[in-house]
């Protein structure tokens, strides 16, 4: 009860069978009462309590206190490091929470990828500090450090040009009951205060090929784009159909003057962010915009008229959305003519005729978020073969002496394999002139060969087959 640290430390290690070394600033006092513990657990919950780490070298145990304003040499005082490569996150973000991990005694140090050097392409993170510490910074980057879902968009864009029955727009809600599905309907403003509310219409994505159809069969469209664009969670995605108008930009300093080109977007712009909730629904950012531009010749500087939608909405896994109320005023000039008068040189405007007239277009933009699985199996099986072309081939030395090659048991038993010698002179039990069969022709490993050899018998001068 009250003793001083390094009495029971030196207590403990006496038990033991160690040596202690303690530093000068450590000894405070400890109240303890511990039964069945090892020397381990002992010590890491003692010294833990009175603001110190230890570490055993052979038969020595070294007890140090965690503070940084007395440098210790890392073997001293237990420090390892650690070098965590990162996949998916940055190592900037990881550096601001490790950073709050961290012991009084330990360092961080990170490695940026750069995008010009491609020797920079990977992210890592290094960490010095006691093992406690290592261990609860690793667990933190394998939780957070994990492949991001990706959400598959499947975009409808429709230009539909107005009459006069739907002068004010396509009936949207009116085709939905038409194509026979369900469906909510809300309403968002424009940016330009001039343009008509936008309609919003949350519908089963089953249904929504049904809900284009029933537009393309009762209204004048044409389909300007059906992409299908893939995006991970929380990141932009952009759709544009139309063009870049380029203009010069002058950037005049104290000593030089910088002239370079900027695009200004124009036609049909759709930015898309998704967000995956974690009940499995998808928070969506949706951004339609119906724009046309040009460049003032006189001041070089870009013109643009525009009707965008910038809304926010929820929806569930494979559940689709309607955009409309886009609509657009243009001046449409139509031209007719006779044929081949009206190609005449200087004559043939007179048999030309052009109409200018309004047109107003409508942009449905149709659109179905559908959350692709992650499959855990297909990650394990690229870390098993990872984990396959990194290990060696061979853990010993190699050997030198060639081995010998395998001998099947029936090799001998196998008259494939048996070899060819000599013919073999059969001898007549009859008579004494045909000699003996000479030993060693015609055998292999002690059974005949089994092949057509002539006989020599003078008496009948037949041939016979030995068996």
């Amino acid at each position: 009860r009250k003793a001083p640290l390094s009495a029971i430390v030196t207590m403990i290690a006496q038990q033991h069978g160690l040596n202690v070394v303690i530093s000068d600033d450590t000894d405070t006092e400890v109240t303890m009462s511990l039964s069945n513990t090892s020397l381990r657990d002992a010590l890491d919950t003692i010294v833990a309590a009175s603001g110190c780490t230890w570490v055993q070298q052979r038969d020595i145990i070294i007890v140090t206190k965690i503070s940084a304003e007395k440098a210790v040499q890392a073997h001293v005082q237990g420090r390892q490091v650690r070098v965590i490569p990162l996949n998916f996150i940055s190592a900037s973000d990881a550096q601001a929470v490790v950073s709050g991990l961290l012991s009084p005694v330990g360092k961080i140090f990170i490695h940026q990828s750069d995008p010009t050097d491609k020797l920079k392409a990977r992210e890592t993170v290094i960490v010095e500090d006691l093992p406690e510490s290592l261990a609860r910074i690793e667990q933190y980057i394998a939780t957070v450090d994990q492949p991001p879902r990706q959400v598959l968009i499947e975009a409808h864009i429709l230009q539909v040009v107005l009459d006069d029955s739907c002068r004010h727009g396509v009936n949207l809600s009116y085709l939905t009951q038409i194509a026979g599905a369900d469906f909510t309907i809300s309403s968002g403003g424009f940016a330009n205060p001039m343009a008509s509310p936008a309609l919003l219409i949350d519908i089963d994505g089953s249904k929504l090929n049904n809900v284009v159809e029933a537009i393309r069969d009762t209204t004048d469209s044409k389909t300007l784009a059906s992409p299908k664009v893939l995006v991970l969670n929380g990141q932009e995605a952009k759709i544009q159909i139309g063009e870049r108008l380029g203009f010069q930009v002058t950037t005049t300093t104290q000593t030089s003057t910088v002239q370079n080109v900027q695009f200004l977007d124009t036609g049909v712009v759709l930015s898309v962010t998704p967000q995956i909730t974690q009940d499995g629904q998808i928070l969506m950012k949706v951004k339609p915009e119906v724009s046309t531009g040009n460049v003032n010749p006189l001041t070089g500087l870009p013109d643009k008229e525009t009707a965008e939608v910038d809304t926010t909405v929820m929806l569930p896994d494979g559940h689709g959305i309607v955009i409309g109320g886009l609509i657009q005023e243009l001046d449409a000039v139509r031209q007719s003519k006779i044929p081949f008068f009206g190609d005449l040189r200087y004559i043939g405007r007179a048999f030309q005729r052009r109409t200018k007239t309004k047109e107003r277009t409508e942009i449905i933009i149709a659109l179905v978020p559908r959350i692709l699985p992650y499959d855990p199996a297909y990650r394990c099986y690229e870390e098993s073969n990872y984990q396959r072309a990194t290990s060696p081939l061979l853990y010993g030395p190699l050997i030198s002496a060639p081995r010998p090659e395998p001998q099947l048991f029936d090799a001998i038993n196998n008259p494939r394999h048996w070899r060819r010698g000599a013919p073999v002179m059969n001898d007549c039990q009859d008579c004494q002139i045909c000699p003996e069969p000479v030993l060693g022709q015609g055998y292999s490993a002690g059974f005949p060969e089994p092949m057509i050899t002539p006989s020599l018998n003078t008496h009948s001068q037949t041939f016979t087959p030995v068996p």
